[in-house]
């Protein structure tokens, strides 16, 4: 039987997480769909072209700079005519507009991808009520379109996100970054995330818990993974209290399963918005206890108490409270860990996203 195409549209030259995101999910239809064949449209130079290339994924060169470039949407067109496209999927804000204009011309179907937890300006809710579906990443991210972008409730569906087994799955050596780092006999406790200010990802109340902490606890250490403008806020307020010894900071990483091996905790201090925090889940696929926030889509991450421990954005004291719960109980810290693995291993496999992802078209190209 051949298979139904489905153009994953992506005209962005970055890698973030989006791009990461799209990629897997091309990937896995190609590897595991027996009913749908992934095509992936990006810019010929861009990092989400030739990662589909090298992956075996059949890719097509597209850029669009704007919503209606004229430019964009002729080539758009040639792409669902030559390629025989029965269904869109957008996985970039600013093409929404310019795939659904392609329903006027053609008998297809779009489906929208939200990954970001953000308000949109008022026109941009017909978007949502064109569509077929819309993809949220979260439970709270599809809350909030029923909330305050009125979609119909029976348009939106979660997807959760896939999980990069084959990426964690290997023993990196990390003898360089404990020497580099001074870990060796420590305790760390760590953060990945981007650093747009002194607040951040809440890397700033880790700093402040690591403060609180260090008399305590002689052998802590803070590792704080992640580049951005407030990094050198970051760095002063640890001078600042006194912890500029004590708290590493090493930029932006692009190899992170080798930095989640060396610490004992694992932190995401989210504070203002939070589609789905990926990186709880590569931590505890890697076996470390998780302390996150109960911002966005980061419950949706963990198992409360059982493989991680939530607490309220902005509140250092709650921080210091579970970092000494994990450090103070170490069967406790064992079982979490062992049971955040098999949290990941269970919900978020290649196959599981698949089998979900294969509902969700089933159900549009049925409507």
């Amino acid at each position: 039987m051949e298979k139904i195409k489905v153009l994953h549209l992506f005209s962005s030259y970055t890698i973030g997480g989006a791009e990461k995101q799209t990629l897997l999910t091309a990937i896995n239809l190609n590897d595991l769909s027996n009913k749908f064949e992934p095509v992936v449209a990006a810019p010929k130079n861009s990092f989400l072209y030739k990662q589909a290339q090298l992956k075996g994924v059949k890719v097509t060169d597209f850029v669009c700079r704007g919503t209606f470039t004229p430019t964009g949407i002729i080539r758009l067109i040639n792409i669902i005519k030559k390629e025989n496209i029965k269904i869109l999927h957008v996985h970039q804000g600013k093409l929404f507009w310019t795939a659904l204009l392609m329903k006027l011309f053609f008998n297809i179907k779009v489906v929208l991808h939200r990954r970001q937890d953000t308000r949109h300006k008022w026109y941009a809710k017909w978007h949502y009520k064109i569509a077929d579906k819309t993809l949220t990443v979260s439970q709270a991210v599809r809350n909030n379109l029923l909330k305050y972008e009125k979609v119909p409730e029976d348009k939106v569906r979660v997807l959760y996100n896939s999980f990069d087994f084959d990426k964690f799955i290997n023993d990196e050596d990390c003898s360089d970054i404990i020497k580099e780092y001074n870990l060796e006999n420590k305790f760390v406790i760590g953060t990945v995330a981007a650093i747009v200010s002194l607040e951040g990802k809440g890397q700033q109340y880790l700093i402040e818990a690591i403060s609180e902490l260090r008399n305590k606890y002689p052998n802590i250490i803070g590792l704080i993974v992640g580049d951005g403008a407030g990094k050198i806020l970051q760095q002063e307020y640890a001078k600042k209290l006194g912890v500029d010894d004590i708290v590493k900071f090493t930029g932006y990483q692009s190899n992170i399963p080798k930095y989640l091996k060396v610490m004992n905790i694992f932190c995401l201090l989210s504070c203002g918005t939070e589609g789905f925090g990926n990186v709880n889940l590569e931590a505890q696929f890697k076996k470390i206890p998780v302390i996150t926030t109960t911002v966005g889509g980061n419950p949706e991450t963990i198992i409360d108490k059982k493989t991680g421990i939530l607490i309220e954005p902005r509140n250092t004291e709650q921080l210091i409270s579970a970092i000494e719960k994990i450090v103070s109980d170490k069967k406790f810290a064992e079982q979490m860990a062992v049971d955040g693995n098999k949290f990941v291993v269970e919900n978020f496999s290649k196959q599981k996203f698949v089998d979900n992802i294969t509902t969700i078209y089933e159900s549009v190209l049925d409507a």
